[in-house]
């Protein structure tokens, strides 16, 4: 009864520490009844019984600890490709797992960027070239959107998508996803001048669109093959602000990403811009650093 107790505990996922409290207060009822019995001159004191008590708590203690471990390897496996390693290591308890791997509606922060003047730049080069090319843009944005704790959704072409807000919480992912625009606009400026060194007549530039709201974040696909992945409204609203920045600013966020951070960085109101899809104009806005000012105590924002 002992050792199927303890099982039940293990199976039903119950709490360590409860489990062991519990095995505990069945020993101090066991040898308390031995006392008794043994002063009744009943001479039973069932020790076997709470030896294999012990062990059986010892060998299921091991093997939930084992189960957790390949539970936990097995999440990051499949996370390991749109994650940051540090955000796939804090996925270790069994309930952020489950909302992790469940396909759910959440806010999240989306981020679109597309390279400007690529199909004229690929013209001139060999197709081996334009791949290695785009493998260094690639890890050197994605660097960046790892470095600011983003996922990444996948490459369209020279396109990258990626959000915040899953597969775990973050309550700052606006935030964060305006300063990963920002460090991909800054990254984007210093490779442009690596290639031009290389190449003078070479043109490379970015657009970038930000936009927050609500959207289907979950595995997406067949047995075979499965991406982890945003769908929705704002997958798509997103994507059309980027599509908005050509000539006006590499970087644009529409008004629910302004609204989530407008503490933490100063905007540039860019006007409202007609985007496919919508009957209504969005309003845009192009994000900047909050300028550092110099005072008696040392410089501010």
């Amino acid at each position: 009864m002992l050792i199927a107790a303890l099982g039940a505990a293990f199976a039903g996922r119950a709490s360590l520490a409860w489990t062991v409290a519990g095995f505990a207060a069945a020993v101090a009822l066991a040898l308390g009844g031995s006392v008794l019995a043994l002063r009744a001159q009943v001479y039973w004191v069932p020790v076997s019984a709470l030896v294999l008590g012990a062990l059986a708590l010892l060998a299921f203690g091991l093997l939930s600890a084992r189960l957790e471990m390949a539970q936990r390897r097995h999440v990051q496996a499949m996370f390991s490709r749109f994650v940051d390693p540090r955000i796939v290591d804090n996925l270790s308890e069994a309930a952020q797992v489950a909302q992790a791997e469940v396909s759910a509606s959440r806010e999240v922060t989306v981020l679109f960027s597309d390279i400007r003047g690529f199909t004229s730049l690929s013209e001139h080069r060999r197709p081996e070239e334009i791949v290695a090319l785009l493998n260094r843009y690639f890890e050197m944005q994605v660097d960046v959107i790892f470095r600011h704790q983003g996922t990444l959704d996948k490459f369209i072409g020279d396109a990258i998508m990626a959000f915040w807000g899953a597969p775990i919480a973050q309550p700052r992912h606006a935030a964060l996803a305006v300063e990963a625009a920002l460090g991909m606009a800054e990254a984007m400026q210093r490779f442009a001048a690596d290639i031009a060194r290389e190449d003078p007549s070479a043109r490379f530039d970015i657009g970038i669109g930000v936009h927050t709201g609500q959207a289907v974040v979950g595995f997406l696909g067949t047995a075979r093959r499965l991406d982890y992945t945003a769908i929705g409204d704002t997958v798509n609203l997103c994507s059309r602000i980027e599509g908005c920045t050509k000539g006006v600013a590499t970087v644009l966020v529409s008004e629910a990403t302004r609204a989530e951070c407008m503490d933490t960085f100063d905007f540039i109101d860019r006007g409202a811009f007609e985007v496919k899809g919508r009957e209504q104009k969005v309003r845009l806005y192009e994000p900047r650093r909050k300028a550092v000012v110099e005072g008696p105590s040392g410089p501010t924002t």
